[in-house]
């Protein structure tokens, strides 16, 4: 892909991902450089929403980071929030709270599970959830849910994402997103990139693709050679496991 073109902000706003063989998804590899950008303008949103708000319990106190997904871009929040915050706004507690939802690339849980206790109290807060991507909106509604019942006690929840994907369903929850991609879009962000290619390439291999092909494929999708050449013969194992 032209690097011109992956340098630009706008083109991640509403990006496409790369089509595959025999895969009914399209992959969308995200750099490091466009996680931080992305993360930065969602930093400016959140002050813009909390100035908006100043001085109402609709101001965020708390943020949760729904891991695994949310701890990147979690934490590149936290630092935007804990030190360029302008004067005035409320300080942001931070916290996790471990949600799976996923087995791997289109593969959703039959009911999501609670794999980490809530690691901070938000009785009475508004919260933001810090997510990687809203997708169908399962991990959002599931986390309000909880969040919200008397055995948490949160006032309300914003959520908070680099991405949604096109179909997702999360009214009447207010959100802050960068950008929006196809619901057939598997967006491989930077801690994820070992996991994807691992969980992957057995089902392109299932689909008659060889060694090399696989290969190709991640190249195409924008895999660098040293993450090939560390981590495929890996993935490669689960061919035959």
């Amino acid at each position: 892909m032209n690097t011109q073109l992956l340098d630009s902000l706008d083109f991640w706003r509403h990006p496409a991902g790369v089509a595959i063989p025999n895969d009914p998804l399209r992959f969308l590899y995200v750099t490091d450089e466009a996680e931080h950008r992305m993360v930065s303008w969602l930093a400016k949103a959140i002050f813009a929403y909390q100035k908006q708000h100043h001085g109402t319990e609709r101001q965020i106190t708390r943020m949760v980071m729904v891991t695994m997904g949310a701890l990147l871009p979690g934490v590149l929040l936290q630092d935007y929030v804990a030190h360029c915050a302008p004067p005035g706004l409320p300080e942001i507690e931070f916290g996790t709270f471990g949600v799976k939802c996923y087995y791997g690339p289109g593969q959703p849980l039959e009911h999501p599970q609670i794999v980490q206790p809530l690691s901070i109290n938000v009785h009475g807060h508004t919260v933001g959830l810090v997510e990687d991507l809203i997708d169908l909106g399962r991990t959002a509604h599931f986390v309000r849910e909880t969040l919200l019942s008397p055995a948490y006690g949160a006032r309300d929840l914003v959520i908070i994402a680099p991405y949604r994907k096109s179909a997702a369903q999360v009214d009447p929850v207010e959100t802050i997103i960068f950008g929006q991609v196809p619901k057939d879009t598997w967006i491989i962000t930077p801690r994820e990139r070992v996991e994807t290619m691992v969980k992957r390439v057995p089902f392109w291999a299932s689909q008659g693709a060889d060694r090399e092909t696989c290969i190709a494929h991640l190249r195409l999708i924008g895999y660098p050679d040293y993450l090939i050449d560390e981590w495929f013969d890996s993935a490669w194992e689960n061919v035959s496991a």
